[in-house]
C-alpha cells in the first residue's frame, strides 16, 4: 500500500510538472573547451590534472529564466551553465554559488577564479550551474544581499529551467544534485539545501551540501564584526539597503537616510541604477569599523531593542535552526578575518545537538584568512562530492586521499607562510 501511494504521488508530481509554465526563457552556447584549450588554461594557471584531471570537454551556456521573486510575481534571471560532452553515463549535477557582488555586469570569462571551479567541475563529471542570482548579471531588479528565499529561489529556478535544457541538449543527468558555494554562496547555497528539503521535490533531492566560509549566524558571529575593524565594511550598508527593499524595515522614505553625511549621498552609486561599481571600490570609502557609517540613534536601537526590525529580519535569514536531511560538510579557516569560523562551529553545534551525525567540520587551516582559505575549501568540497559520486549516497566520512593529503599540506605550508609574511589576502584560484 505505501508503495502505491509512493507511486501515485510520483505520478501527480510528474503530472504537475509537465503541466506547469516553462521557465526557461533562452539559451547560447557561448564557448566550446576541448583537451589542448583545457590544459592550456591548467598550464596558464598552474593547475595540476593530479588534483583536476581533464577528464571530459565542455560546453558553456548562458540562459535566461524565470523565476519566483519574493511577492510572488516571476522575474528574469541568468546564469552560466557548464556540460561535460561525450560522457558514457549520466553525470551528476552541481550548484557552484557565486561569492559577493555588488557589480551588475558579468563576462563569461576563463580568468575569473569562481567560474574556473565551475569549469574544473565539469571537466571532473559535474553538470554544473553558475547562478547569478536575482539582480545581477541579466536580471531583473536589485540583488538581495545575504537574503535567504531570493538566494535560495534563483537556484532552484534555475534548476528546473537547466531540467527543460537538458530536455532539449539531450544531456543525460542522473538524480545526484551536490550543492556548494563560498562566502555569500555558502549561505546562498545552504538557504537552497534548506528550501529544497522543505519542498520535498522527488526531482531533485539533494545528495551533499558543503557550503564554504559562510555567514550563517547573522545576529551572533557576524554581527560582532560590526563593531570592530573589520576588512570589508561594505557587509552593513548592503545588508541594510537589501532588507530595506526585502521587508522595509525602517519606517523611512529613503534608506540613505540611516548613512551619516557624506554616505548617505556616496552609497547611491553603489547600490541604485546599472551597479557599474566594485566592491574594493566601495570598500576603500567606508569607515573601518562598519557601524560607523549608520547614525547613532539606529545603532542604539539595534543595540537596545531585541525587536528591531532588522534584528527580527536577520533572525529569519540565520542557516543553523534546521535539522538537513542530506549529509553536510562545512569548510572554514580559522585564520578568516572576513566570516568568522565560528558560524560553521554554530551550525555544527545546533544540527549535532538536534542529533545530526552525517555532519562535518573542516577546518582547512588555522592561519589562512578568507580568500586565501577558498583554495583548500574547493578542494576539500571536490573530494567531499567525489565521494558520493563514486560510492553512493551513503559513504564514510573520509579525508582527502593520503598521497594527495600529503601534497595538499606541503602546498598549504607554502601558501600560510607567504601569507604570514606579507599578510595580503590572495585568491590562489
Amino acid at each position: 500500500m505505501k508503495k502505491l501511494i509512493t507511486i501515485c504521488s510520483l505520478f501527480v508530481f510528474s503530472f504537475c510538472l509537465l503541466a506547469q509554465d516553462s521557465v526557461l526563457v533562452s539559451y547560447r552556447l557561448v564557448k566550446q573547451h576541448n583537451k589542448e584549450t583545457l590544459k592550456a588554461m591548467w598550464k596558464k594557471n598552474k593547475l595540476p590534472q593530479l588534483f583536476v584531471p581533464i577528464k571530459f570537454e565542455v560546453d558553456i551556456y548562458e540562459i535566461t529564466y524565470k523565476g519566483r521573486w519574493i511577492d510572488g510575481s516571476m522575474r528574469t534571471a541568468t546564469g552560466i551553465y557548464y556540460t561535460p560532452k561525450a560522457t558514457p553515463k549520466a553525470l551528476p549535477t552541481m550548484v557552484f554559488a557565486h561569492g559577493t557582488e555588488i557589480f551588475k555586469g558579468r563576462e563569461i570569462s576563463d580568468d575569473d577564479a569562481q567560474q574556473g571551479i565551475c569549469l574544473g567541475s565539469a571537466t571532473g563529471g559535474y553538470n554544473v550551474l553558475y547562478p547569478d542570482y536575482f539582480g545581477i548579471g541579466g536580471g531583473e531588479g536589485n540583488h538581495l544581499y545575504q537574503h535567504a528565499e531570493s538566494e535560495a529561489s534563483a537556484i532552484i529556478y534555475m534548476l528546473y529551467a537547466v531540467k527543460e535544457l537538458n530536455r532539449t541538449l539531450g544531456i543525460r543527468t542522473n538524480e545526484q544534485l551536490f550543492l556548494t558555494g563560498y562566502s555569500q554562496g555558502a549561505h546562498a547555497s545552504f538557504a537552497a539545501a534548506k528550501a529544497l528539503e522543505k519542498r520535498n521535490d522527488p526531482y531533485l533531492t539533494v545528495t551533499a551540501c558543503s557550503p564554504m566560509s559562510g555567514a550563517y549566524d547573522m545576529t551572533g558571529e557576524q554581527t560582532k564584526f560590526m563593531f570592530q575593524v573589520y576588512p570589508r565594511p561594505f557587509y552593513l550598508p548592503y545588508l541594510l539597503v537589501s532588507y530595506q527593499e526585502a521587508y522595509h524595515i525602517l519606517d523611512i522614505d529613503n534608506i540613505y537616510d540611516v548613512f551619516v553625511a557624506p554616505f548617505d549621498s556616496i552609497l547611491p552609486y553603489y547600490f541604485e541604477g546599472e551597479r557599474t561599481h566594485k566592491l574594493m571600490e566601495l570598500n576603500k570609502t567606508l569607515p573601518q569599523i562598519p557601524k560607523d557609517v549608520i547614525k547613532k540613534e539606529f545603532v542604539d536601537l539595534f543595540l537596545s531593542d531585541p525587536n528591531f526590525p532588522f534584528t527580527t529580519k536577520l533572525v529569519e535569514n540565520n542557516l543553523y535552526d534546521w535539522l538537513p536531511k542530506a549529509p553536510v560538510q562545512l569548510c572554514y579557516c580559522k585564520g578568516d578575518r572576513e566570516v568568522s569560523f565560528k558560524n560553521s562551529e554554530k551550525v555544527f553545534e545546533e544540527m549535532t545537538s538536534k542529533g545530526k551525525t552525517d555532519i562535518k567540520l573542516n577546518n582547512l587551516s588555522n592561519k589562512l584568512d578568507h580568500n586565501t582559505c577558498a583554495l583548500f575549501a574547493v578542494m576539500a568540497t571536490k573530494y567531499f562530492f567525489d565521494r558520493y559520486k563514486t560510492k553512493g549516497r551513503n559513504p564514510k566520512m573520509k579525508d582527502v586521499p593520503p598521497f594527495k593529503k600529503m601534497l595538499l599540506g606541503f602546498l598549504k605550508k607554502k601558501i600560510e607562510k607567504k601569507y604570514l609574511e606579507n599578510k595580503r589576502d590572495k585568491a590562489y584560484m
